[in-house]
């Protein structure tokens, strides 16, 4: 199968499991769900096997992943960010359509600084070897000297490659204050 089709398949796989699909591809895979503060739910006794703990630790790995990343633009860690992200990564937001190179050059450019991130309701999924993180940040940045802050929602879709997690693409909106 062409590398596309099989990248635009975990797309659709991983779109169906955000949404809740209970069609019958979503039931052969894992749907359990962690939390940055709760343990990911034990698997039915039909599906209980040895994948169970390696469910598990993906999620922590890549909330973890998510906290680190969050360290990382406060440190303006470059080697960390650019391993964070994955050659075809493309993010979205308010703004339009960011590819890997443009965003290292946004947030490791003199222009953005990161002075704090706060991550809450953090929630990890694995679905084969794609991982889907959902969360809330609260950051206070600026641009050009002009505050940005506020908080926003995020959802980062990474793909386990030789063993390492890598962020394929990601979406932020901006969370309203109520």
């Amino acid at each position: 199968m062409p590398e596309a089709w099989t990248s635009k398949l975990a797309w659709i796989g991983a779109l169906l499991i955000l949404q809740g699909c209970n069609g019958p591809s979503a039931e052969r895979h894992d749907r359990s769900v962690a939390t940055e503060n709760a343990p990911s739910p034990s698997m039915s006794a039909q599906g209980a096997d040895s994948a169970a703990p390696s469910i598990a630790s993906d999620q922590k790995q890549l909330i973890a992943l998510e906290h680190a990343y969050s360290q990382a633009l406060i440190r303006r860690d470059r080697a960390f960010l650019e391993s964070y992200y994955a050659a075809d990564w493309r993010g979205g937001n308010w703004m339009g359509f960011w590819t890997k190179a443009t965003m290292l050059k946004a947030v490791l450019g003199d222009r953005y600084l990161t002075k704090e991130v706060t991550l809450t309701n953090v929630r990890a999924r694995v679905v084969g070897d794609i991982g889907i993180v959902q969360g809330v940040t609260r950051e206070l940045t600026s641009v050009n000297g002009r505050d940005t802050s506020g908080r926003w929602s995020f959802t980062d879709v990474f793909r386990k490659d030789d063993g390492q997690w890598k962020a394929i693409a990601s979406h932020t909106s901006e969370v309203k204050p109520e």
